[in-house]
């Protein structure tokens, strides 16, 4: 693709290629670059920088590619151990990739669960190899047996060894054993040889040794040669088994290769905008704007942000300015971003940057580079012309230092000339130029807009910003005078000028000065903005968490007013059965306590009002925090179904629910909104002894104690009332009879208390 010469993109993307971990994120990172992505692939790119901005993400180990050990495994090979533990570091790969994003709160979730289950076959391979690679004994019964019959058969041939050297030690060199052709051997001195039967394996280079295999060790070697064979043929056996096993998997492999290449490569982007503070911008449209974009290849503390804003009603914009002004680094910085949002990589931007979804047409030269002054006039003219042949109103052209490099005049004809083909054509253009000509006729059409490269006069130094809707001035007296041309030959070259150029030129500078001007006035108020927008999001949190806990307050007193209620119907009920038992002073204190709770049910009855008259529904859109009217659990809205059905997710569970059930609410914080826990045991035991009490005393402690039964784990509770005169027993059973806590009530058994006892269940 010819674009990216012009735009230093090579350099550029060696730094996202570095982010990756494996071949085959570097290869989707190259797809991209030649093919269109879908809206999909931004979505995914957002998703995981939020992800890892937010959460963070594991850093995944290099991986090798496997896919020259698959094309082993289709030509009927078996694998070796270190083969086989490459494709096991990319099945691990695959189940940490599916680890980390189990939650359906993401699209990316759904693609990942495409990945293959390799757990199985993990485990066969753990069941295979220790941790060191190497096969395990236990890897089949077989060779179990085979590597016993080794073992012991080299504790026989040790202790022989050990026989044959204290008898024979005369004839040896040295009481030791040596290892030839994986065959026991001594060191037998050579004069010796005819006192032995056996095998000669070689001598030293004296001849004065020989390495001796005698007659008694041949079997036992013979057997250990055997042994190691059948060794090789089970291992052989069990790798076999185990490539096949993996070679069913071919397909899957092979389609997870590419889920684990593009999951790299999102992840690579993901890491260079975090890294570097950028954004993810999906093209739309033709409206181009940057806010505070930042060229990548220039170092963070000397990049100097740009702002540029091309909207949808304009059709061009002019930059003019100085020499070395930072003209072409600003059409480069434009070129780039265009380019690299328009193949879903993130740009070093600001929140507010759009990028069209036009084709881009270059023609940029680097006076600063001596590779690229080999461009001529004529190199320049062969790109503008293929732009003018094949762009159209779908297209963004860009032209460096238009009307360059030939006569000044014709040159300023040419240029105004092509501007208005692109113009006709109703093509978006970006262009810079040093021709007045060419400046004086954007300022004039009110379809292009003028912008220049920002120069300070005191310095006499470009300060690289860029001033939008202002044209700029050359400078070329002023930066030669610096330079150190006499006053004598600026003044004369003065008056070579006609003296309309010299008042459109002071006319620029002095324009040019005042718009600096309030460019730093403008950034003041910003940084200004800045602060109060800050002092605002302060207040907003301070005033939630006094919402969060007004909302506690407001939870507490409804908590409260419930148990007055309760006691309340508590003691009416106690108060009703005092007036069937006769009993005035008990009558008296219930009344009383009635009296002191009366004032707490208008508080309750204001409370009720407001929830059966609410404030009018606020609007619900995505993103908003809400409840179900009847619900305390907290969701957040994801989506608009239709009109009166949005997805809500429910802390990962998500669930389609009517507008009507849902009320906002605030965000969830630490402890809030959270059910209260009633404890699993209020009392210790499951009995109470009245005896001794009044009956009012008595029937006041049997309701306290039915109200504990029931919020205990108990079931069933023993009330001790004794025998007696039988009063308080049967002051009990008729309260008994009328309470519906109760469900049924029987004297104890004789092993529970006989009559003195009376069993209740609740």
């Amino acid at each position: 693709m010819e674009i990216v010469k012009y735009i230093d993109w090579e350099l550029i993307f060696e730094e996202f290629k570095k982010l990756t971990f494996s071949n085959y994120g570097k290869e989707h990172l190259e797809t991209l670059v030649n093919v269109k992505p879908n809206d999909l692939e931004y979505d995914y790119l957002q998703e995981i920088l939020e992800i890892l901005v937010s959460f963070g993400l594991p850093s995944f180990p290099k991986i090798f590619d496997i896919r020259p050990i698959l094309e082993k495994i289709k030509n009927n090979s078996i694998l070796n151990v270190d083969e086989i533990y490459q494709l096991r570091n990319f099945f691990l790969t695959v189940e940490d990739i599916k680890k980390n994003f189990k939650s359906t709160r993401y699209k990316f979730s759904f693609y990942i669960s495409n990945l293959s289950n390799y757990s199985l076959l993990l485990n066969e391979i753990d069941r295979i190899f220790d941790e060191n690679g190497k096969i395990k004994d236990s890897a089949s019964t077989t060779l179990l047996n085979i590597r016993k019959n080794i073992k012991n058969l080299h504790l026989e041939i040790r202790k022989k060894i050990d026989s044959f050297a204290t008898k024979n030690s005369n004839y040896l060199q040295d009481q030791i054993y040596t290892i030839r052709n994986d065959r026991y051997v001594f060191l037998l001195k050579s004069n010796a040889r005819s006192k032995f039967q056996g095998v000669v394996h070689g001598s030293s280079s004296s001849g004065a040794t020989l390495f001796f295999e005698p007659q008694e060790f041949i079997y036992l070697n013979d057997r250990i040669q055997i042994l190691k064979s059948e060794e090789k043929i089970e291992i052989d056996k069990i790798l076999r088994g185990l490539t096949t096993k993996i070679y069913e998997k071919y397909n899957n492999i092979m389609k997870d290769i590419k889920i684990v290449g593009h999951f790299d490569s999102l992840l690579a982007r993901a890491k260079y905008a975090k890294n570097n503070k950028g954004i993810v911008v999906k093209p739309d449209g033709n409206y181009l704007k940057l806010v505070n974009a930042r060229h990548p290849l220039i170092e963070k503390e000397k990049v100097v942000p740009i702002t540029i804003d091309l909207p949808q009603d304009k059709k061009g914009l002019i930059i003019t300015g100085p020499n070395t002004g930072g003209k072409t680094v600003t059409l480069k910085t434009i070129s780039l971003f265009v380019f690299m949002a328009q193949k879903a990589f993130p740009i070093l931007a600001e929140t507010g940057t759009r990028i069209p979804n036009l084709k881009l047409f270059l023609d940029i030269g680097d006076a600063q580079n001596v590779v690229e002054n080999l461009s001529t006039f004529s190199s320049h003219i062969l790109r503008i012309v293929h732009a003018l042949k094949n762009a159209d109103e779908n297209s963004l052209v860009i032209i460096d230092e238009l009307g360059s490099g030939t006569d000044p005049f014709e040159g300023s004809a040419l240029a105004l000339s092509i501007i208005e083909e692109l113009l006709e054509k109703n093509t978006k253009f970006i262009i810079t130029t040093h021709l007045t000509s060419v400046k004086l006729y954007a300022m004039e059409h009110n379809e292009i807009l003028t912008a220049s490269m920002e120069f300070d006069i005191d310095t006499l130094k470009p300060t690289y910003k860029v001033l939008l809707n202002t044209p700029g001035a050359s400078h070329a007296f002023e930066i030669s005078k610096k330079l150190g041309l006499s006053d004598k030959i600026i003044n004369r070259a003065e008056r070579f000028l006609s003296q309309d150029h010299l008042k459109i030129e002071n006319l620029i500078k002095s324009l040019n000065s005042k718009v600096s001007e309030l460019e730093k006035k403008k950034e003041a108020l910003e940084k200004l903005l800045k602060e109060y927008e800050i002092l605002k999001e302060n207040y907003e949190k301070k005033y939630n968490i006094l919402k969060v806990k007004k909302i506690e307050e407001l939870d507490d007193e409804i908590k409260s007013l419930y148990k007055e209620i309760r006691s309340a119907k508590k003691h009416l009920q106690l108060a009703m059965h005092s007036i069937k038992t006769k009993s005035e002073n008990l009558l008296k204190k219930r009344l009383k306590i009635l009296e002191k709770t009366q004032n707490n049910f208008k508080k309750l009855e204001d409370v009720i009002d407001e929830l059966k008259n609410p404030s009018p529904p606020e609007e619900l859109h995505v993103g908003m925090y809400v409840k179900l009217k009847d619900g305390t659990a907290i969701g957040k809205i994801i989506e608009q179904r239709s009109e009166n059905k949005f997805l809500v997710d429910f802390n990962g569970l998500k669930v389609e629910i009517k507008k009507n059930k849902l009320v906002p609410t605030t965000p969830p914080t630490e402890d809030i909104f959270q059910p209260t826990i009633i404890p699993s045991k209020i009392l210790d035991k499951n009995e109470i002894d009245l005896r001794g009490k009044t009956v009012e005393e008595a029937l006041e402690l049997l309701d306290k104690f039915i109200d504990d039964l029931i919020l205990s784990d108990f079931k069933y509770g023993y009330i001790i009332h004794g025998k007696g005169t039988g009063s308080l027993a049967s002051n009990v059973w008729n309260y008994l009879r009328k309470d519906d806590r109760v469900k049924n009530y029987r004297f104890g058994r004789p092993s529970e208390g006989g009559i003195g006892v009376t069993y209740i269940e609740v």
